[in-house]
C-alpha cells in the first residue's frame, strides 16, 4: 500500500502541471491549481495538463533529472561523487547490493512516470467530442505511450525482469503483477512506439521549446531505431534498426550543429530529436551539482576520462574540463546557476551511430554506407579514420561502440551499449560475471509483497 500511496501521491502532484496549449514555452510559468480526481479527464486543458505532469514525473532527481544518467556513469567508470558513497562507488566497482537506494529511487520514479502515462493511455479515449478534438486525443495517447516505451526501455536494460504494468495504479489495486521475460517487455515497447508513431503526426503541432520537449512522430522513430538495436542482441535481426535509424537521418529535420559545444549551451538545436525541458523554475537537479561550484556532488573520474579522447578531438576540452583542486568537471551541464540545462535524451549524432552498427551487421562487411555514418561524427570532432583502418567487422563495431561512449560522454549511454554486446566484460576489470551486467531488483521493493525475485547472482 505504501507504494501505492507513493505513486498516486507522485502522479497526481504531477498532475498540476499547466496546459500549454496557447504558449510556446513547454512549461508555462502560471499553477494550474489542483485538479479533483473526477475532473482530470472531463476537458483538452486537463487532458494536456495530465501529459505534461507525465513529462515532469522525468525531471526528478531519481529520473532523468539524475539518477537515469549518472548512476550508469558510475557503472561505466565515468564520474565519482565528491565523498565516498558505497551506495554509488559500488555501481563503478560492479558490487552493487539489493538494498542499494538508488536502484529502488529510480525503480520508483521510472514507475511514476508510468503510471502517469498509464492514467492517460486509459482515460483519454473516453473522452468525447465535446471534450477534446479526435487530432488532439490522438496525440495525447501517443505522446503517453512514448513516455511509457521510454521509461520502460531504461527498466528492462537496468534490470531486465520487471512488471508490465499496462493499467494505472489506483487506490486499492491489487499491486501483484508478475516480472516478465525481457523479450516480452521489449515487445511492448515496440507496440507502444509503433502506435506512437501511427499517431504523432510528422508535421510536430508543437512550436518554440516543446517541439524538442514532447513526443513527436520522428522522435518515437528514433527511439524505436534504439529499441530494436538493443533487441537484435538477441534477435539478430539489426535490419530494423537500420532502416529506420537511415528514415530518421534522411527525414530533413535534423542536422548535426556544426560546433559540438552548443548542443548544451543552446537548448534545442536542430541536432536534439527528444530534450528533456528545464527552466529557471523547473531546474535541472543534476546540472545543480555537476560543475566547479560550491554545490558540487558528481565529478569526471579522473584524467582516465580524457584519455579515452584524442588530444586532436574537438570534444575533449568541452566534454571534460580541469577546475579547481586538480578536479574535473561534465561540461555537458554548464548552466547551473540557474539549473535550466536540459536533458538531451536522443539525438541525431547517436542516430548516425546505430545506423553505422547497424548497417555494418547488415551487410556483414565495412560498407561505406555504414562508414559514412560514424564518419559524420568522427569529422565533426576533428577525428575521422579512414575506412581501411579497421581491418575487420568485428573491429569497425567495436570502434562505433567506442565512438559513441566519447559522443555521448555523460548522456547515461555507455554502459547499456557495452552491455548490450557483452563488450563490458572487456572493459571493465571488476566485472567479473555477466550476471552483474544486470542491476539488483531492489530489496525495498521485494519486501512489498508484490511477488517480485530476485535476479540471479544477487
Amino acid at each position: 500500500m505504501k507504494m501505492k500511496n507513493r505513486i498516486l501521491s507522485i502522479c497526481f502532484l504531477a498532475l498540476t502541471a499547466v496546459s500549454l496549449s496557447s504558449c510556446n514555452k513547454f512549461l508555462d510559468k502560471d499553477p494550474l491549481g489542483q485538479i479533483a480526481e473526477d475532473e482530470f479527464f472531463n476537458s483538452e486543458t486537463n487532458a494536456n495538463a495530465a501529459v505534461i505532469g507525465a513529462y515532469r514525473t522525468m525531471t526528478s532527481p531519481f529520473s532523468y533529472g539524475q539518477s537515469t544518467l549518472i548512476v550508469p556513469e558510475f557503472s561505466a567508470v565515468h564520474v565519482r561523487h565528491s565523498a565516498v558513497y558505497p551506495e554509488y562507488e559500488t555501481f563503478a566497482t560492479h558490487e552493487i547490493q539489493a538494498i542499494n537506494p538508488w536502484t529502488s529511487n529510480m525503480w520508483q520514479a521510472l514507475y511514476a512516470t508510468i503510471n502517469a502515462a498509464n492514467n492517460v493511455i486509459d482515460e483519454v479515449p473516453n473522452m468525447d467530442g465535446s471534450m477534446i478534438s479526435e487530432e488532439k486525443k490522438n496525440i495525447f495517447i501517443g505522446e503517453a505511450k512514448f513516455i511509457r516505451a521510454l521509461n520502460y526501455f531504461f527498466l528492462v536494460r537496468a534490470f531486465e525482469r520487471v512488471p508490465l504494468k499496462l493499467k494505472a495504479t489506483k487506490e486499492g489495486d491489487d499491486i501483484k503483477t508478475p516480472q516478465a521475460k525481457k523479450e516480452d517487455t521489449y515487445a511492448q515497447i515496440v507496440k507502444d512506439l509503433t502506435e506512437a508513431i501511427a499517431a504523432l503526426p510528422k508535421e510536430n503541432p508543437y512550436t518554440g521549446d516543446a517541439g524538442r520537449g514532447r513526443a513527436s512522430h520522428w522522435g518515437a522513430k528514433a527511439l524505436l531505431a534504439k529499441v530494436y538495436l538493443y533487441q537484435a542482441a538477441y534477435t539478430n535481426d539489426y535490419k530494423k534498426a537500420a532502416d529506420l535509424a537511415n528514415e530518421v537521418i534522411t527525414s530533413g529535420g535534423f542536422s548535426l550543429v556544426s560546433d559540438f559545444s552548443t548542443i548544451w549551451t543552446t537548448q534545442n538545436t536542430n541536432e536534439a530529436i527528444f530534450e528533456l525541458q528545464f527552466d529557471d523554475q523547473v531546474t535541472n537537479p543534476l546540472a545543480a551539482v555537476a560543475n566547479d561550484n560550491p554545490s558540487v556532488l558528481f565529478f569526471a573520474k579522473d584524467s582516465t576520462v580524457l584519455d579515452l579522447y584524442d588530444d586532436a578531438d574537438k570534444r575533449k576540452a568541452f566534454t571534460i574540463k580541469k577546475g579547481s583542486n586538480n578536479n574535473y568537471f561534465m561540461g555537458k551541464f554548464p548552466n547551473f546557476s540557474p539549473s535550466s540545462q536540459n536533458v538531451t535524451v536522443i539525438r541525431l549524432a547517436e542516430l548516425y551511430l546505430i545506423h553505422a552498427e547497424a548497417k555494418a551487421r547488415v551487410d556483414n562487411s565495412v560498407s561505406q554506407a555504414a562508414y559514412n555514418s560514424l564518419k559524420m561524427v568522427q569529422d565533426r570532432a576533428g577525428v575521422t579514420k579512414a575506412i581501411g583502418s579497421f581491418g575487420s567487422l568485428a573491429n569497425f563495431i567495436t570502434a562505433v561502440q567506442e565512438e559513441k561512449e566519447r559522443e555521448l560522454m555523460f548522456e547515461g549511454e555507455t554502459w547499456f551499449d557495452y552491455v548490450r554486446t557483452k563488450l563490458a566484460m572487456q572493459k571493465y576489470k571488476t566485472l567479473t560475471k555477466e550476471e552483474f551486467m544486470i542491476y539488483p531488483i531492489p530489496t525495498a521493493q521485494i519486501s512489498l509483497g508484490g511477488g517480485l525475485t530476485q535476479n540471479p547472482g544477487y
